[in-house]
């Protein structure tokens, strides 16, 4: 994305823990500090968004490296690591998300380096860096995504019984080290902020709508082109975006039979099987999608397409390979403008809906609203970081006030209350009508004791 794009409303929550632009954002169950660690050294010290995503940027580029180079180290052609790192760079959601202060393309490196790492050490057990890099892989994947975490390392935890005793033992220590030093602050802050780790998980899955069966591929099918998040999910899908899903469905299972006849099956199927078991959640326990949910999946799986791409590449000669290179290279040219027709209609949404959240908050202040004060209603989180206030909300997935509370806070200090499509809360049903002019949709307006809307300045 970008480097002046505003941040969205994920990462608004994460970078307002260290910032100093704005109070720290109100963290439901389902968040971990993994991103607040990784953005600290940054907006603890400047409040530059473009700065942020420079640095982002930087930090994106190194772990995609460090991912696919252990892949050179395990693949007969190390080239194949460069091209699948490559293929994962192509899709328009890797590079959307590569400088943003979230968690997915991080999540998405630390499992395709775990299952690297995993494999070389099982391989080759006097390789002390191998596993030293999946306690790593498995540390960064746990701070980042707790949930996730749990559906890479089971897979993992389940390939070591095809291992030998010995090595089996040593793997198993470091995965289980891995997944609970990483795990551990999201285990501590349950305890401490949650009421205990099950009430935590309780919470979050509440936050996510419940947690149960829900046939959720037409979902995801549905995000492949945006929207960036699918809740509700009535978006519809134009076809042309699926087609790299079609050309992944025919290019793993050719890198799956290119891997066994070169004999190192283990190459492709164990990142099947995690980029299966990663997937599992999003495609069969949550009843809503974001593209961003399936990164991991995508990155594992694309080890094994880019083998089968070379294998299919180098599988013929003469005038066929001349024929056949030219269609793939047609395909990628075809693919990389799908990718990037998304991607630019995405960046164009995001700079809309962000820039509505600015010019709300250049509303508050026009009106007199500073810190401290207090932002609630729709979107209250984005729009109270930008307006420098602290976001309070009484009811739905982000409540962090009782209603009580919340009329007592009225009464002492500086309030907003942001509606869309509908009117004010009963408590406020006396306050001013701010309208909010120049908003790319409708429906918007603001709330003010009458005393600060009746005198902008």
């Amino acid at each position: 994305m970008p480097a002046t794009l505003r941040l969205g409303w994920d990462e608004v929550v994460y970078v307002s823990q260290y910032g100093t632009h704005a109070p720290p954002a109100f963290m439901s169950a389902p968040r971990s500090r993994g991103v607040t660690l990784l953005v600290g050294p940054v907006a603890s010290w400047l409040d530059s968004t473009v700065a942020l995503r420079l640095f982002l940027t930087a930090t994106a580029a190194v772990s995609l490296g460090l991912a696919f180079w252990v892949w050179s180290r395990l693949l007969p052609q190390p080239r194949v690591a460069a091209l699948a790192a490559g293929l994962y760079a192509s899709l328009w959601i890797a590079v959307f998300y590569a400088n943003a202060a979230m968690p997915n393309h991080y999540m998405a490196m630390a499992a395709v380096a775990a299952v690297g790492c995993f494999l070389l050490a099982a391989a080759e057990p006097g390789r002390f860096g191998a596993y030293l890099g999946l306690v790593a892989a498995l540390v960064v994947a746990a701070l980042m995504r707790p949930a996730d975490a749990f559906w890479l390392g089971l897979p993992l935890l389940g390939s070591t019984v095809v291992v030998p005793a010995f090595r089996r033992r040593r793997l198993a220590a470091a995965l289980v080290t891995g997944l609970a030093v990483g795990g551990a602050p999201w285990v501590v802050e349950a305890e401490t902020r949650y009421g205990g780790l099950v009430e935590r998980i309780r919470q979050a899955g509440h936050v996510q709508g419940g947690t149960g069966l829900a046939f959720s591929l037409p979902k995801v099918v549905a995000t492949l082109d945006g929207p960036i998040l699918c809740r509700p999910c009535d978006s519809p899908l134009h076809w042309p975006a699926a087609l790299w899903w079609v050309a992944l469905a025919m290019l793993v299972p050719l890198g799956v039979r290119a891997a066994r006849r070169g004999g190192v099956s283990s190459t492709a199927w164990l990142p099947v099987a995690v980029a299966g078991s990663m997937a599992v959640p999003y495609l069969f326990l949550i009843a809503y999608s974001a593209p961003r949910f399936l990164m991991p999946a995508y990155g594992l799986a694309l080890v094994p397409a880019a083998s089968g791409l070379a294998a299919l590449l180098t599988a013929t000669s003469g005038t066929w390979r001349r024929a056949l290179t030219a269609v793939v290279a047609a395909g990628c040219a075809g693919h990389l403008a799908i990718q990037s027709g998304i991607l630019l209609h995405v960046v164009a949404e995001q700079v809309r809906g962000r820039g509505d959240w600015a010019r709300i908050a250049e509303t508050l202040r026009s009106h007199g609203v500073r810190p401290p004060c207090v932002v609630t209603g729709h979107e209250a989180i984005p729009v109270a970081y930008y307006s420098r206030c602290r976001a309070l909300e009484d009811r739905g997935y982000n409540r962090n006030v009782s209603t009580t509370r919340l009329r007592q806070v009225a009464r002492s200090a500086s309030v907003a209350v942001l509606v869309k499509d509908a009117g004010p809360p009963d408590w406020a049903r006396g306050w001013q009508r701010v309208p909010v002019r120049g908003l790319s949709t409708s429906g918007w307006a603001l709330y003010l004791p009458r005393r600060a809307a009746a005198a902008p300045n």
